[in-house]
């Protein structure tokens, strides 16, 4: 693996995918919020953070900036989402790979689409897209076969296979999580009833979908330790 760590204008050399990293940088949610953003800790806590989509209004979206362009920005949607923010990086840390982790929530439903993505916020108050994943919870665990939530039960769901990226986070700097789910002009809508996605439609759009996150829930991007 040859491959050049943005903002650094050099090479790294390694002999496969996994061996481009070596650490971790691990937050977890939490309901702790300061103006637009929710807090992201360095331990697990007992937050529990609520989100409601209703798919029968159509005139607002959910997840209108997962795709990264620009891939630098002054800012982005607030409103869209829960948006969470970390304390600043007290040293440089260069991001090698793909992110992960794992979701705790309990959902009023039998399936979700969700998405995260991650940004960079620079020293220089700009936003940086480093990545996002979008998946559907019912294939989290096994992506051939279906395994529907069992609604207002607790369910935790991994997920590994976000957008590969190197880049140096510039010491100051804050990782910002937008974490959603999935409903806009140009996604299909998974209503949540169980049955197969492609024949639900709006008739199936009843009662809002309400989750909760916990403070379980883990981002864990994944680093190149030097000193290691």
């Amino acid at each position: 693996m040859n491959f050049q760590v943005m903002d650094t204008d050099t090479w790294m050399h390694k002999p496969s995918l996994s061996a481009m990293t070596n650490d971790t940088l691990k937050f977890h949610l939490s309901a702790k919020k300061i103006g637009d953003f929710y807090k992201l800790k360095s331990k697990t806590n007992n937050s529990k953070v609520d989100m409601t989509v209703d798919f029968k209004d159509r005139n607002s979206m959910n997840n209108t900036d997962y795709y990264p362009w620009p891939l630098e920005k002054e800012n982005i949607n607030l409103k869209d989402g829960l948006i969470f923010k970390s304390n600043v990086l007290k040293e440089d840390v260069i991001m090698n790979g793909s992110f992960l982790g794992n979701l705790e929530f309990t959902i009023n439903k039998k399936d979700v689409d969700y998405s995260v993505v991650v940004y960079q916020l620079t020293p220089e108050n700009k936003y940086f897209h480093l990545s996002y994943y979008i998946g559907r919870a019912s294939f989290a665990k096994d992506r051939e076969r279906r395994s529907l939530l069992k609604p207002n039960e607790f369910t935790k769901i991994p997920f590994n296979n976000s957008k590969l990226i190197s880049k140096k986070l510039k010491k100051g700097s804050r990782i910002v999580v937008v974490l959603n789910v999935n409903k806009n002009n140009t996604a299909q809508l998974n209503y949540g009833t169980g049955k197969d996605v492609n024949i639900e439609n709006i008739k199936d759009a009843k009662s809002p979908l309400k989750i909760t996150f916990t403070g379980n829930s883990s981002i864990s991007l994944p680093i190149w330790n030097s000193r290691k």
